[in-house]
C-alpha cells in the first residue's frame, strides 16, 4: 500500500496544509504516480478525492459473466455485514445456506398471524416487538402479495421495457430487470464507499431517516437492518419499493419530491438521496435540496451521492458513449455536470459544514473486481438507454450497438474511471 500526497487549498487557491497518509492507491495514467487530493474550499465547504483500485488480495476476478444480485431479502442480518473493515466489504453470495434458511423463515412468518408495522402521527412505529431485538423482523401488510407496489395502468412500455407513466425526466425503466440492477448497484456503491452506507453522523440508538427517491429501497432496508432502533421512511414517485416484506422499522410512501413530501417540517435527523441526477433539471435540484432542508431537524444532516456521467482517461468509443449520454440528457434539460455544483446549491439552501468527497472508480478489468462490476453496471445502463441514443438521430440502432461493443472492448485496453460525488451538509441549530 503506497503513500500518497494530500494537499488542501482555500477558496482563493492558497495552500492551507500538506500531509502524507496512506490510502488506496490509484494510477490515473500509465507511468504516473498514484495520489489522493484533498482541497479545502472554505470554512463551510471541503472537498476530498479518493482513488480506488483492487486491494492486495486480488486483482483476480470472478470468472462468471452473469453476476446475479442477491434476492431483496437475502442480505438482512447476513454475517458478512457484521464488523466489516473499511475497504474490505464484498457483496454476499446469493448461493448460501443463509439465504435458503432466511427464505424458509420468511415463509413461516407469512403463515403466522404477525403484528404489522403501522404509521402513527407520521412516525414509523413497531407494534408487538421491541425495536432493539436481535432478530430482524419483517412486516407484511395484510392482503398484499409479495413483491413491489405495482399497478399496470401506472406504467408504459417502450422497446420491451417498462417505465413509469409520468412526465418525469428520469430516463431509466422501473421493471424487474432494472430493480435487479439497482440491487446490485447498491452493493457496488457499498464497495466503493469502503463498506459503509452513510458519511454523516447518525446515532444507532434513536433517530429518523428519510430516503428521498428510494427506488427499490435497497439502501433503506440495508440501513434499517443495521440500525434496528432507528426509523426509516422511503419515498419515491415510482412505487417499486417493497410493500409485502420489509424490516419493521421502515415504511414507504409514494411521493413526488418536487411537489413536496407529506411529512411535517423538521422531523428527520438525516435526509439521504442517491442517483436521482438523471431525472432532475438544475431548478429541480434546488427544489429537492430545499425540501430536504425543510424536512430536517435543526442540526440534521443531508447527504447526496451521485455519479458523474463523464468518463476520464477514456478511449474514443467510450467518449462517444458519453457524448450520446450528454446529448440525451441535454434534450430533456438535464445538466450532466450538475453533480459537481451540489455543494453550492446546499449552501444556497442554508446548509453549513458542507463537504464534498470524490471517489474515482475504475471502469473495466484493470480495476479488479470493482472495475469489472462497475463496467457491468455501466453496460446495463447504456443498453437500457440505447433507444434514447437512437432518438438523437445521429446514428442507427446498429451503429449505437457497435459503439457500445467498442466501448466494452476498449475498457480492457485503457484505464478509464468515473467519479462518485458524495456531498453532505448540516442544517444549522
Amino acid at each position: 500500500m503506497g503513500a500518497t500526497h494530500s494537499s488542501s487549498r482555500s477558496a482563493h487557491g492558497s495552500s492551507v496544509h500538506n500531509s502524507k497518509y496512506n490510502t488506496v492507491p490509484h494510477a490515473r495514467r500509465k507511468g504516473r504516480n498514484s495520489f489522493s487530493k484533498d482541497r479545502l474550499h472554505s470554512q463551510t465547504n471541503t472537498q476530498q478525492r479518493q482513488y480506488l483500485t483492487p486491494n492486495n488480495s486480488g486483482s483476480a476476478l470472478h470468472t462468471s459473466n452473469h453476476l446475479q444480485p442477491p434476492s431483496p431479502c437475502a442480505y438482512y442480518g447476513h454475517p458478512q455485514y457484521q464488523q466489516q473493515q473499511p475497504g474490505s466489504y464484498s457483496p454476499p453470495s446469493s448461493n448460501t445456506s443463509h439465504t435458503s434458511s432466511l427464505h424458509k423463515a420468511i415463509s413461516r412468518r407469512r403463515s403466522s398471524n404477525q403484528t404489522v408495522e403501522s404509521m402513527s402521527s407520521g412516525h414509523c412505529s413497531t407494534l408487538g416487538s421491541t425495536p432493539n431485538s436481535s432478530m430482524h423482523d419483517y412486516s407484511r401488510h395484510s392482503g398484499e402479495s409479495d413483491g413491489h407496489a405495482q399497478d399496470d395502468h401506472e406504467f408504459r412500455w417502450l422497446h420491451g421495457r417498462r417505465y413509469h407513466n409520468t412526465s418525469s425526466l428520469y430516463m431509466l425503466p422501473n421493471d424487474t430487470e432494472e430493480v435487479d440492477r439497482l440491487h446490485l448497484q447498491h452493493y457496488i456503491f457499498k464497495m466503493i464507499l469502503g463498506g459503509k452506507n452513510l458519511h454523516v453522523p447518525l446515532s444507532k440508538e434513536t433517530g429518523r431517516v428519510i430516503d428521498l427517491g428510494c427506488g427499490p429501497a435497497t439502501w433503506t432496508m440495508d440501513m434499517a437492518t443495521e440500525m434496528t432502533a432507528v426509523n426509516f421512511v422511503g419515498v419515491d414517485i415510482s412505487p417499486i419499493y417493497p410493500t409485502a416484506i420489509h424490516p419493521r422499522n421502515c415504511c414507504f410512501y409514494r411521493e413526488d419530491i418536487l411537489r413536496g413530501v407529506s411529512q411535517p417540517d423538521g422531523c428527520f435527523d438525516v435526509a439521504y438521496q442517491r442517483n436521482v441526477a438523471p431525472g432532475f433539471t438544475v431548478e429541480h435540484w434546488q427544489q429537492a435540496i430545499n425540501e430536504a432542508y425543510r424536512l430536517l431537524k435543526p442540526g440534521g444532516w443531508f447527504e447526496s451521492v451521485e455519479s458523474d456521467v463523464s468518463i476520464q482517461e477514456a478511449g474514443p468509443f467510450t467518449n462517444m458513449c458519453y457524448e450520446y449520454m450528454r446529448m440525451s440528457m441535454a434534450s430533456r434539460n438535464v445538466d450532466p455536470s450538475v453533480v459537481r455544483t451540489l455543494d453550492r446549491m446546499m449552501v444556497n439552501a442554508g446548509f453549513k459544514d458542507v463537504q464534498v468527497k470524490e471517489y474515482c472508480v475504475p471502469l473495466g478489468e484493470w480495476g479488479g473486481k470493482l472495475g469489472q462490476l462497475w463496467k457491468q453496471n455501466m453496460v446495463a445502463i447504456l443498453d437500457t438507454v440505447k433507444p434514447h441514443f437512437v432518438k438523437t438521430g445521429r446514428s442507427s440502432e446498429l451503429q449505437v450497438t457497435e459503439m457500445m461493443h467498442g466501448m466494452i472492448k476498449e475498457t480492457q485496453e485503457v484505464r478509464a474511471y468515473q467519479t462518485i460525488y458524495v456531498t453532505f451538509g448540516r442544517k444549522p441549530l
